[in-house]
């Protein structure tokens, strides 16, 4: 008894180590994880627009028909507290290396049944429901196991892979699509899976490990008030201040990028400036991510997500102007509006973790995130609308600044009410 209690206060004081210290630990980690996320389920959203076209000539259908996109996204997120639960219950590995290898499956069905658009939409959803099994919420779960000072860097870097990867994913597919069929995208996505992914995941996707033994610990010996605390925090109304102030930013920003390509063609950009600009998109992405997640270590975590969503919505008034500005002021502009875009992922995780803790880490992370579902669905949907009923983008631009502009002012509520907050649950979680 007595080497069992010394055993776990050594690892009480272990448990929170400088920054060096965790990124010696965990850097194989969080490459793991950028490596999983980035050629995983995520790759299918970031290359969805080059499956279109082909599609609609393969199959006669029409082009919202063969948009599922939208609907991924919404199913991946609706499913994240599923896959955030299993997280933290079971370990990261074991849920998403699951997750990763059902999608695979499903892809590579996909790619050899004929479909109708009876199965074509029950595979798809299938693919949402599997992809968020081994989507970011589970991935996150791991990298915020060996990170607490270093963690907006560490999240940051896996969001980059999740931005960067569509520089080399995006020609390839297009390539393999138009050289042999659309089909045969879906068969190159899963080929990315299983060379790169699961592999990333096997190997070096791993829980800390008394992180996970006191998860366990806790899970089994806990208090009732232990057990509900979770419930507690999602009952809350600063959680749902938080929680609207993501729903908007995320859905804003949904909108913008599925109409970013159309915004620039209306505007009276060539098609290929346009192509140009929309490419240059995954640069403000990953200024997102990174920057974000630089600046959540060094600073205030409240003010970061201010400016992020406040230089948006300057960006979006941008779009909005399009015939008073130049082409390159309009390519800067798009490229702010898509700074919260690589930045959201960052910010949703660091507050969860710096305000709640490791300990349920995987069921907050993704109750935010599953509230998003409503955004990243119902984003591109009005943008759309707008632009239908009032013949350009200028209405849906000036629309998405005032509500970037709202969830800069829901983070600054949630920044004031936050000395009135009980004391964090990360103090209580940590062992």
């Amino acid at each position: 008894m007595t080497q069992t209690n010394t055993s776990h206060a050594t690892d009480d004081v272990q448990y929170d180590p400088p920054e060096r210290e965790e990124w010696r630990r965990g850097w194989t980690v969080v490459l793991a994880a950028a490596l999983a996320y980035g050629a995983g389920p995520v790759l299918l959203l970031t290359t969805a627009s080059v499956f279109i076209n082909p599609t609609i000539e393969a199959t006669g259908w029409s082009r919202n028909q063969v948009l599922i996109s939208p609907l991924l996204t919404a199913i991946f997120a609706a499913f994240s507290p599923v896959a955030g639960r299993l997280a933290d219950r079971y370990g990261a590995r074991r849920v998403v290396a699951s997750g990763l290898a059902a999608y695979t499956v499903v892809l590579v069905v996909f790619a050899f049944t004929p479909l109708n658009l009876a199965t074509f939409y029950a595979l798809a959803v299938l693919m949402g429901i599997f992809g968020a099994v081994g989507y970011i919420v589970p991935i996150n779960r791991a990298v915020a196991s060996w990170f607490e000072k270093g963690a907006g860097k560490a999240f940051g870097l896996v969001g980059a892979g999740g931005a960067a990867m569509p520089l080399i994913a995006v020609p390839l597919v297009a390539f393999v699509i138009y050289t042999f069929s659309w089909k045969a995208g879906y068969l190159l996505l899963a080929g990315c899976i299983l060379v790169i992914a699961l592999p990333a995941v096997l190997i070096g996707l791993k829980t800390r490990p008394e992180d996970h033994v006191e998860g366990v610990r806790v899970s089994e010996h806990a208090s009732t008030a232990e057990d509900i605390a979770p419930r507690k925090i999602l009952m809350s109304y600063r959680f749902w201040i938080f929680a609207l102030a993501s729903v908007l930013a995320y859905g804003t920003t949904q909108g913008f990028l599925a109409h970013m390509q159309p915004i620039m063609l209306d505007g009276g950009f060539s098609v290929a400036l346009a192509t140009t600009a929309t490419t240059l998109i995954t640069v403000g992405v990953l200024i997102g991510r990174l920057g974000a997640g630089v600046l959540l270590d060094i600073v205030s975590r409240y003010p970061v997500a201010i400016g992020i969503f406040l230089i948006s919505a300057v960006g979006a008034i941008g779009l909005a102007n399009f015939a008073l500005l130049v082409p390159v002021v309009i390519i800067v502009a798009a490229m702010a509006v898509s700074v919260s875009q690589g930045a959201e992922g960052d910010i949703i995780a660091y507050f969860m973790l710096r305000d709640h803790g490791r300990k349920h880490f995987g069921t907050l992370f993704s109750a935010v995130y599953a509230v998003n579902a409503v955004g990243g669905l119902s984003g591109p949907y009005v943008f759309g609308t707008l632009r239908d009923s009032t013949g350009s983008y200028a209405v849906a631009s000036y629309v998405g600044s005032a509500l970037f502009a709202v969830a800069a002012l829901l983070m600054a509520l949630y920044w004031a009410t936050a000395r009135r907050a009980t004391p964090s649950a990360a103090l209580e979680n940590r062992a």
